[in-house]
């Protein structure tokens, strides 16, 4: 009895949809990644979108904002047209805290993850995160990537200083970062709750009583935290505030071109933010995760970034839509150097700014 019923339960899984290995269990991402090394390059993607297939599904959370993950999103359906895709958007820390509320409970439902670098290596520390060393790798900037395969620069954010060109004259646009620090701007400031990697990298810079000495004199202009660059940048645009030290250098861009009284000021070190994408140690769909995982840094997913969005590629040799935002040297926010230290710099910037 006791065997027709496990007969049964098998069954039932293999019904369901369930991912299986060749020996009939549920194929892990390590199992996968560990069969890809040993397939032939000439196999490799029929491979990928034979059991792609059978799995049927993907399951995509993201950083990026909803408008360009969507488009994103229906350029990877249009080239694999059998996977039905399931995308969750959050910001970096509410999407960390969902996955990590999840998978205490024992669900492990995304297969990619896109996060900002000090939330990526917290999963990768907890286990999170399989390693896989996509063949496209080989044509990232080296300082987007990890050497060990955790994660791979999707893109990247160029970080500017944004005005509104009504409410501030053009000899006051700040040219450092001390100039950001002017009594004129008291009230009339917006930050972003999600800024702890701007944070830590701004003090890495300085040293650590020098970076913590400007926070705290920025934090005494008061400047209003919000949650979202695309929300402030809009409010920006309405007038609602005069300037953000930290919105994202594309979208800027974007409502200038559209007609909106804003501008923008690149302050050296002009620094640069990038996104990593990084597959699920628990993926229920392994394989369309590295479909994914090897299309989003692929000639055609990061022109679509670069000159759609107008966001930063991480390919080498992609063009940027907003040549303005190119700049000889950008100070990266590596996860390596972010990472260890992120749950204490995410407490220092909500007590310097006075949020939670």
């Amino acid at each position: 009895m006791m065997k027709f019923r496990l007969r049964n339960v098998l069954l039932m899984l293999v019904l369901l949809g369930f991912g299986r290995t060749e020996d009939g269990l549920a194929a892990s991402s390590s199992d996968v990644v560990a069969r890809l090394l040993k397939t032939p390059d000439a196999q490799r993607q029929s491979l990928l979108e034979d059991e792609a297939k059978k799995e049927g599904a993907f399951s995509f959370y993201g950083t990026m904002s909803t408008d360009h993950s969507n488009r994103l999103l229906s350029a990877f359906r249009a080239r694999y047209p059998f996977l039905k895709i399931n995308h969750y958007r959050s910001g970096s820390t509410a999407l960390l805290s969902k996955i990590l509320t999840e998978t205490r409970s024992g669900r492990y439902d995304f297969d990619v993850v896109d996060q900002e670098p000090g939330s990526i290596f917290e999963m990768a520390r907890l286990g999170l995160i399989e390693k896989y060393l996509s063949p496209n790798r080989r044509f990232v900037r080296e300082e987007m990537m990890d050497k060990e395969g955790f994660w791979t620069g999707g893109y990247h954010v160029v970080v500017v200083t944004a005005f509104n060109t009504k409410l501030v004259k053009k000899d006051d646009v700040p040219k450092s970062y001390d100039d950001l620090l002017h009594p004129r701007w008291k009230g009339k400031m917006v930050l972003d709750t999600q800024d702890a990697d701007w944070f830590h990298t701004l003090l890495e810079y300085y040293g650590e009583e020098k970076g913590l000495s400007f926070m705290k004199r920025l934090a005494q202009l008061q400047p209003e935290m919000r949650t979202g660059h695309t929300l402030a940048s809009q409010l920006l645009a309405a007038g609602e505030y005069s300037i953000s030290p930290i919105l994202y250098g594309y979208r800027v861009a974007q409502i200038q071109s559209e007609g909106a009284p804003v501008d923008f000021a690149m302050i050296d070190p002009v620094i640069s933010k990038p996104r990593m994408s990084a597959l699920a140690k628990q993926a229920p769909h392994a394989h369309a995760a590295i479909l994914f995982l090897d299309w989003i840094i692929g000639q055609e997913a990061q022109t679509i970034i670069a000159q759609e969005f107008g966001r930063g590629p991480t390919r080498k040799g992609v063009k940027s839509k907003y040549a303005r935002l190119d700049h000889p040297k950008y100070l990266v926010v590596p996860a390596e150097n972010l990472a260890p230290m992120y749950k204490k710099r995410l407490e220092q910037f909500q007590q310097t700014f006075g949020f939670r």
